[in-house]
């Protein structure tokens, strides 16, 4: 059975690590992200309110102003009288939008009568006269450059002002107030004006004074600021009509060249609606948003708002809604380049740790193989492991150890035990291969003479000779072979891949006459003999034990035939 690979072991904890920490370094950049931009985007919102109302405020206290100036110019019990007094009363209205900050300004006048006067300036720094008489009739508009200069003759139309909304609002209030949105003259869009009844000394009504605001100054400067790209501002009256809006959406609707007002739920733009939604229920509660500018939330949406109301009537609520995710968007790109950076440090950390990981694993394999083959009988091959740490200290201890288990410590051939193992081995090999005839043959070599030696000339000297003659058979034989030390002066040769005994025949004798040279010993020379056995596999056998017994029987033959002619 086998377990997972150490390098699984080792790579795949390192790869989560990493992937943990770049996912945790992205989720924590992606919330640091959001809030700051939470934090941004309450910031902008409620700075684009302030904006809009301060802007929306000076428009207004502009008008209200003009209207002050145009009111009080001749003195309050005065201005009734002065309502009879068209040309002063058109002197006063060319001052007054000479000091308004709006092109375009509209200042006009009717008595109960039913007589006009109407000054709108324009932006080459003329303006527009309107007239109608008091026995009634058409209105005439005129070209004019200075009070009472009238140049030429515009147009002339139609018109009752005592029937227009500005003067019933006025007349009904009986003190200045600012009108609900209606239709202007020109039927361009709809318009609100400031509109103050001018009282007799009596008490009675002499008049209505009134000034158009204009509604295209306010849209135009709400389209220029500097909102989100998906993000709106908007004013709505107190009846629910959409005033000005920085959206590309008109608030009106013209049918049959009736302007018309557009309540919020007629308009198209989903954002407007689902702001106000939202805004509108809060200034129907209880408190009416009367605290102050206030942020609210709705559907992803940061939402600021605030009530713009004065003595006059007027009463308006201001709106700015920005979507978070156009904030968003940077943040979301700054952790997709953050994922970006992650991919590529886990990439170069992967390979980085895997060619770290590959040089240890490299030895770690090559040892792992080392002890297969040794558990299997093969010879060990040169580690080749030059390291000074513990794989190091581990290669040569198993070097080491592997020499000591399968190494004959005289002689410096492989052991008893070792050629059994690679037998074994030898004969798996075979196995494996089935196109091939498995073959190989057993030389059993004993050395004659050898007691004599060791009494004539000791232990050492005896111990010399082995060492020699274990040199001539690894001389001897093919690199590929085995040269064994079985026993005492005992030794066993494997010749792998021999088929014919005629080749066994040759090796042996070539064997015999190496081991009987002369062994030269300091002043000495020895020699000894060699009885040479043979088994060949599988002709003798196919067990091991069984073709050590007859390479041994042989070779115990050999020595008797060779006692026997001695």
């Amino acid at each position: 059975m086998h377990g997972p690979s150490l390098r699984r072991q080792l790579v795949l904890p390192f790869v989560l690590l990493v992937l943990f920490v770049s996912v945790a370094i992205g989720w924590v950049s992606f919330r640091a992200g959001a809030e700051a931009v939470q934090n941004l985007t309450e910031r902008v919102v409620m700075d684009l309110l302030n904006r809009l109302g301060n802007a929306t405020e000076r428009h207004l206290e502009a008008a209200v102003s003009a209207m002050d100036a145009l009111r009080d110019g001749g003195g309050a019990q005065e201005a009734g009288a002065d309502l009879q007094d068209f040309s002063a009363l058109e002197a006063r209205m060319w001052m007054v939008t000479r000091l308004s900050s709006t092109i375009d300004s509209l200042f006009y006048v009717s008595n109960e009568d039913g007589r006009f006067l109407g000054v709108r300036r324009l932006s080459d720094g003329s303006a527009e006269v309107l007239l109608r008489p008091p026995e009634g009739g058409p209105l005439h508009v005129y070209s004019a450059s200075a009070p009472g200069r009238r140049e030429r003759l515009l147009r002339v139309e139609e018109f009752e002002p005592r029937q227009r909304t500005w003067y019933a609002v006025a007349a009904q209030a009986g003190e200045p107030v600012w009108t609900p949105l209606y239709q202007d003259d020109e039927g361009a869009g709809p318009t609100v004006a400031l509109a103050a009844p001018v009282p007799r000394i009596d008490g009675t009504l002499a008049g209505v004074l009134a000034a158009d605001f204009d509604l295209q100054a306010l849209t135009a400067f709400m389209q220029q600021l500097p909102i989100s790209s998906h993000g709106i501002a908007f004013i709505v009256d107190a009846q629910g009509a959409v005033i000005a809006t920085s959206g590309h959406e008109r608030p009106f609707a013209i049918a049959s060249g009736v302007v018309r007002p557009l309540k919020v739920a007629e308009m198209d733009t989903p954002i407007l609606r689902s702001a106000w939604s939202r805004v509108g229920a809060m200034v129907r509660s209880e408190d009416g948003g009367r605290s102050g500018p206030w942020m609210t939330h709705a559907d992803g949406t940061d939402i600021a708002a605030t009530r713009l109301q004065n003595g006059y009537g007027l009463d308006w609520t201001l709106v700015v809604a920005v979507p978070r995710s156009d904030f968003m968007g940077d943040v979301a790109r700054s952790v997709a380049q953050a994922a970006f950076i992650g991919l590529v440090c886990v990439i170069l950390a992967i390979v980085f740790g895997l060619s770290v990981l590959n040089r240890v694993l490299r030895d770690i394999r090559v040892l792992s193989e080392a002890a297969r083959r040794v558990g299997e009988g093969e010879p060990l091959p040169a580690l080749n492991i030059h390291r000074r740490d513990e794989l190091g200290q581990l290669a040569a201890s198993f070097s080491e150890m592997e020499y000591g288990l399968r190494i004959d410590k005289l002689t410096a051939v492989f052991n008893r035990a070792s050629l059994a193992a690679q037998i074994a081995a030898h004969r798996r090999q075979l196995d494996q291969k089935p196109g091939e005839k498995p073959a190989f043959a057993l030389l059993f070599v004993d050395l004659d003479y050898f007691k004599k030696v060791n009494d004539q000339h000791g232990h050492a000297a005896g111990d010399r000779v082995l060492v020699a003659v274990a040199a001539r058979l690894k001389e001897s034989v093919r690199v590929s072979d085995v040269v064994a030390r079985y026993g005492g002066d005992e030794f066993v040769i494997l010749l792998k891949g021999v088929t014919d005994v005629e080749d066994v025949m040759r090796m042996r004798e070539k064997i015999r006459s190496v081991v009987e040279q002369p062994v030269r010993l300091d002043v000495i020379t020895v020699t000894v003999g060699a009885s040479v056995g043979w088994a060949l596999f599988p002709e003798d056998g196919k067990d091991v034990d069984k073709l050590l017994k007859i390479a041994d029987s042989r070779m115990y033959d050999t020595k008797r035939r060779r006692h026997a002619v001695a």
